[in-house]
């Protein structure tokens, strides 16, 4: 095998790599997405307003595809799933930024990597498919679905507010939740809306229970710095795991 030759000075004027023109690649076709309400892909339409492709979900975002002849000439195709989710063709899973997920099953192929602050079941996706998202795979507002990033960025919840009703609906309904008040005493307050009389036990207890709550403090400095505001952290697993919950309560 030849080797490359050295000699001489380098001069850049001859070398392809600053040559090189980049260009940019021509459009064959233009298609728009039709999203649902919580932004998966359900149809896209070529420029002639027709189906180019389109898929059926299963519950938990397996997809089965259509795509026209159209589609199939230009190699037109769809890798994306639920927010933030890219399927993965040859493995089937969809990777979703800090993790993979599969579609088949409902859950994550690993644990979520802010542990237990994105609630027991370190594999879940969300509580449901239909009302929620989890474009990086971590946590969600419950109010919107969207991921916030940390607690501070969390809308605050009035009393007696619609989004106030809502947020006890869902901690009611149970699964994991996050939620934001103005203080403590709202917080406990909407909790009580919610579940009822609860009982307060010691912060980072080692008391086993079912069902209550403890007061944290701000945990920025801890392995969950998203929890960066004071907070209530509940439970409720009397009625066992399939109907209980688990969630936060933030506030200032």
């Amino acid at each position: 095998v030849s080797q490359p030759t050295y000699e001489g000075r380098y001069n850049f004027k001859e070398d392809p790599l600053w040559n090189y023109k980049p260009v940019a690649l021509p459009i064959d076709a233009l298609a728009w997405y039709q999203c649902d309400h919580l932004g998966t892909p359900q149809e896209i339409t070529d420029q002639n307003g027709h189906t180019a492709w389109s898929a059926q979900y299963k519950a938990w975002g397996e997809a089965q595809e259509n795509r026209s002849e159209f589609a199939q000439q230009i190699g037109l195709t769809n890798p994306i799933r639920f927010q933030g989710q890219y399927h993965d063709h040859e493995t089937g899973l969809h990777y979703n930024r800090h993790r993979y997920y599969d579609p088949r099953i409902g859950r994550f192929i690993s644990k979520d990597p802010i542990k237990l602050a994105g609630g027991l079941n370190l594999y879940a996706y969300a509580p449901n498919p239909c009302e929620w998202v989890d474009p990086l795979g971590l946590i969600s507002c419950g109010l919107t679905g969207n991921d916030v990033g940390d607690a501070s960025n969390l809308p605050v919840i009035a009393k007696g507010s619609k989004e106030w009703k809502k947020a006890s609906e869902s901690i009611k309904k149970g699964g994991k939740t996050n939620f934001r008040v103005a203080d403590q005493v709202t917080g406990e307050k909407l909790l009580k809306d919610a579940k009822g009389d609860m009982v307060n036990y010691a912060t980072y207890t080692d008391q086993p229970y079912k069902k209550g709550f403890e007061h944290h403090p701000n945990e920025s400095h801890t392995n969950a710095p998203e929890n960066n505001l004071p907070h209530l952290k509940w439970k409720d697993w009397i009625a066992g795991r399939k109907s209980g919950g688990a969630g936060h309560i933030f506030h200032d």
